[in-house]
């Protein structure tokens, strides 16, 4: 595996894996503190469809947010150089936001919830 894909492993399963399974243990009870348990109370009472809009809404905020970081990444790759194995992962790339997205992208093979989300 290429140091820009062991990055991007790490960011999907690490960062956005971790934040939408986060929402899902809230919403399922998994999670014992009472502020978690107050949100899953509050996420019982609504809809199905209104649930599905609540995990989509999620998805794209946890998804803006990487997107985000990876573009400023690049932005300062000169003075913060992302290493990975001795490798400086954004001069691997043409651009490490656009690496999460496409049916080849960190998403799509790291994630287990695929560029759809949760």
């Amino acid at each position: 595996m290429s140091s820009l894909d062991k990055f991007g492993q790490l960011i999907t399963e690490n960062l956005r894996d971790s934040a939408l399974n986060r929402c899902l243990d809230i919403e399922a009870g998994v999670i014992k503190s009472e502020e978690c348990l107050a949100l899953t109370k509050e996420l019982s009472t609504l809809s199905e469809s209104q649930l599905k809009i609540v995990k989509r809404l999620v998805t794209k905020c946890i998804d803006t947010g990487v997107h985000d970081f990876l573009f400023a990444i690049d932005e300062v790759q000169d003075a913060l150089p992302i290493l990975v194995n001795g490798d400086n992962i954004a001069e691997e790339s043409d651009g490490l936001q656009g690496e999460i997205f496409t049916e080849d992208g960190w998403y799509e093979r790291f994630s287990e919830h695929q560029e759809t989300g949760i």
